[in-house]
């Protein structure tokens, strides 16, 4: 029925720590019944632990009649969080929506913004007691509340409209992971619609929204044809085994009771790990990816540190445990912070380590790669691995595209945090620039950064970063049409726009730029001094 088959994502998804009591069966009905992600390893707290986080809620809508659906939506690509996957209806907090002083009035100011936010995101109007407006005037209130005009819960209120607690039960507390750059602590509920109602979304945040059978959900996921949010992904796969004792049952493993997990998984068999590393802020972590579900490779562990390596060991094992191997290590570029595990996993595994022949001054490899190079890994989901050089952060650098979900681990050729510090004479801004343009032409669907979360929104974020790198050249030009400038005057003037940029960094990457435009012809540089070639 389009249930995943595999037996990587099916460990990953396991609950390691039992059956929920309130489920019925034995214990091995239930291990069957119920596939459970696991319990995350908790990672250290304290310094750089990760942005503040921020409440938002989400609500789960079912509907049983005449077949069980369940209401999914998706997001913009160019969403800056989570961009072209699917979720369910939600969103951030608002006043409005209640004092959070206490659990019994945080779980109600909760319920109040998933009532909220799904009646914005999709118009539906549930869970409120009295007699509901017209479509007309329900459609006019959310024109309204969107253009800032009027507040949800204030209106529906004067109208002798209130909410209806009881249709809801709280089904978990999911807390976005360190290492992303927005952190949510959100907490789901669900609620049963006797009658489907269609949504109605709005393109901005969301572009869509529909009602799914679970099985129809878990197919297109199977077939890498949809990517979903970890709660979702839970979420879809409990739903499908059956709506009995349903609230219990989503609540039933520690991530769903605000542990963050330690890893995301993507596809059957394509799963990223932050890993916290020694590396530039605003990064704190550097991603790992696992790719297979039998034959698997390793991308960028870039860590020792034996306690965050035990999280990549997790995936690792239950990608290989029905008698796959590491087939490979596969290194990004040499940079530190993307290889500094790579002997350990090769220790563990006894797998070989690939990549660009200039990362051999930092990691010993077992072979060299080069562009086009093909790793072939085979098991319930078979997977081609395609290295292409991509040098311009580092001439060592090399991205990693798998075929067949279109998957793009980019290394640091692109970062969801910010922009990618090009440092010469090892990063050179000219072939930063045709390595984005190039890799444009790839139409990669999904992209593993090499810092930041995940993201479907790839044409849109590649755009950005052409843009962006455009724009700061533009103002190069501009500031020299007053005349020469020394470097130190130029640097001020072209990063007057960030000034919480670290001096050395912004000095490196104009760099980097001056490079690029003297190699153009358009301008010309002498000794403390710069200035436009006409």
């Amino acid at each position: 029925m389009g249930r995943p088959r595999g037996p990587a994502h099916r460990r990953l998804l396991r609950h390691r720590a039992g059956p929920h009591p309130g489920a019925t069966g034995g214990p091995s009905f239930r291990a069957r019944r119920i596939a459970l992600p696991p319990q995350s390893i908790p990672e250290a707290k304290g310094a750089g632990a990760g942005p503040p986080l921020r409440l938002a809620a989400s609500l789960i809508l079912i509907s049983p009649e005449p077949v069980l659906r369940v209401l999914w939506v998706h997001r913009s690509e160019a969403n800056p969080f989570l961009g072209g996957f699917h979720s369910f209806p939600g969103g951030r907090m608002s006043p409005e929506d209640g004092p959070t002083d206490g659990e019994d009035a945080l779980e109600l100011a909760m319920l109040r913004c998933a009532v909220r936010e799904t009646f914005e995101e999709t118009g539906i109007f549930v869970g409120v007691q009295g007699p509901k407006p017209d479509r007309a005037a329900q459609r006019a209130l959310r024109e309204q509340v969107l253009n800032g005009n009027a507040e949800f819960w204030p209106s529906i209120e004067r109208i002798g409209l209130s909410l209806d607690r009881s249709a809801f039960r709280m089904s978990g507390r999911w807390v976005t992971p360190h290492f992303s750059r927005a952190r949510f602590d959100t907490m789901f509920f669900v609620a049963e619609l006797g009658q489907a109602e269609a949504p109605d979304v709005w393109p901005g945040e969301l572009s869509s929204g529909e009602w799914i059978e679970p099985d129809r959900a878990l197919k297109l996921w199977e077939e890498d044809r949809v990517t979903l949010a970890m709660p979702t992904l839970y979420a879809i796969r409990v739903i499908a085994e059956g709506t009995h004792d349903l609230s219990a049952r989503l609540r039933a493993v520690p991530e769903a009771n605000a542990v963050p997990s330690r890893h995301v998984i993507l596809h059957p068999g394509i799963v990223m790990v932050p890993l916290r590393t020694e590396t530039l802020a605003p990064a704190t972590h550097t991603n790992a990816a696992v790719i297979g579900d039998g034959e698997v490779v390793v991308i960028d562990p870039g860590t020792a540190d034996p306690s965050e390596l035990k999280s990549l060991y997790e995936v690792v094992d239950a990608a290989t445990a029905g008698g796959g191997k590491v087939a490979a290590v596969l290194l990004t570029h040499r940079h530190k912070d993307h290889v500094s595990g790579a002997d350990a996993v090769r220790g563990r595994y006894g797998a070989p380590v690939w990549g660009h022949p200039l990362v051999s001054d930092r990691v010993p490899l077992d072979r060299e790669l080069k562009e086009g190079d093909m790793v072939e890994l085979t098991g319930p989901h078979p997977r081609r691995v395609l290295a292409l050089h991509t040098p311009g952060h580092s001439r060592s650098h090399l991205a990693f595209f798998e075929e067949r979900s279109r998957t793009l681990c980019a290394g640091d050729l692109v970062s969801t945090l910010g922009t990618v510090v090009v440092d010469p004479p090892d990063g050179n801004m000219g072939d930063y620039m045709r390595s984005l343009e190039r890799i444009k032409q790839l139409k990669a669907t999904v992209l593993i950064p090499g810092h930041g979360p995940p993201s479907r929104g790839v044409d849109h974020l590649l755009a950005a970063l052409l843009e962006h790198r455009r724009m700061r050249e533009s103002r190069i030009l501009k500031s020299l049409e007053a005349g020469p400038m020394t470097e130190e005057l130029l640097r001020e003037e072209v990063y007057r726009d960030t000034p919480g940029a670290p001096p050395a960094l912004a000095a490196r990457t104009l760099e980097a730029h001056l490079e690029r435009l003297v190699e153009e012809g358009r301008i010309r540089r002498e000794p403390g001094r710069v200035m436009l070639a006409t």
